[in-house]
């Protein structure tokens, strides 16, 4: 597994603005809700295959993660705790994660 950077969600919204800040935490949430649905960590394509996602939704939520975080990864940034399902909303999940950014427990 990836060394956890830390990163904030002030430093986030610096580096690509509020709606890509918004944008790149849905995708986080997004991506460990399909991570745990797979069991392991997925590519790109495999991302899109879990989700139903459009090709052009995915690579738009991965281009706004880039302009947050550059080239770390979501497990680089945001914790597995953060990740995990726990039958959390993707609503709910994007709350823990945000929280999480913003250094709060």
């Amino acid at each position: 597994m990836p060394r956890r950077k830390r990163l904030t969600a002030n430093e986030m919204i610096r580096n690509g603005g509020y709606f890509n800040f918004r944008r790149a935490v849905k995708h986080a949430s997004r991506y460990g809700s399909a991570c745990s649905v797979a069991g392991r960590l997925l590519t790109l394509q495999e991302y899109i295959t879990v989700t139903g996602l459009s090709q052009a939704q995915a690579y738009r939520e991965q281009q706004s993660w880039r302009a947050c975080c550059g080239s770390l990864s979501v497990l680089e940034v945001v914790s597995e705790d953060a990740l995990a399902d726990r039958g959390f909303t993707d609503g709910e999940r994007e709350e823990v994660i945000a929280k999480e950014l913003a250094g709060g427990s």
